[in-house]
């Protein structure tokens, strides 16, 4: 996660409008003041010079609540916070819950190997019986081969 939030980061997050956040991180507040960075934002079109652009410290963000407060009200800040919290808790459980199942197919996984390990040294086993098998049917058939040769011969 990026340690600094530009001012539409901080509107997703808030759910204050981007201009009242413009305006009060552009008064450079004392308190806020330790917690900005001034980066050079995109041009908006071809030929545009970089403008500059004001990003918070996530860490400055309490206090730049705290100075919205004074001019908005709090509830839907808090609102949105709580539904911010709501989500993140959704994800982690989601996360959990995924890390688990993640584990059992890993499990899953590695049995099914021990398996085809299994099964591939028994087919080598097979395949060396049929091999010896044959083998020895051939010795047998070149045995009557031969009986029937020397039959004849008497």
């Amino acid at each position: 996660m990026d340690l600094y939030l530009n001012p539409s980061k901080i509107t997703e997050i808030i759910g204050v409008e981007e201009e009242i956040i413009n305006r009060t991180l552009e008064r450079r507040d004392v308190d806020i003041e330790p917690y900005l960075r001034v980066v050079s934002a995109a041009p908006e079109g071809p030929g545009d010079r970089p403008k500059p652009q004001i990003q918070l410290r996530i860490d400055g963000l309490a206090l730049l609540i705290k100075k919205l407060t004074y001019n908005i009200p709090t509830d839907d800040i808090i609102e949105n916070l709580s539904c911010q919290i709501f989500h993140i808790t959704h994800l982690r459980e989601t996360c959990e819950k995924l890390e688990e199942e993640n584990r059992t197919l890993i499990a899953e996984n590695e049995k099914l190997r021990e398996s085809i390990e299994t099964f591939q040294t028994e087919k080598e086993n097979l395949s060396a019986e049929v091999d010896n098998l044959q083998s020895q049917l051939i010795v047998e058939q070149s045995k009557t081969w031969v009986a029937r040769l020397l039959k004849r011969g008497d």
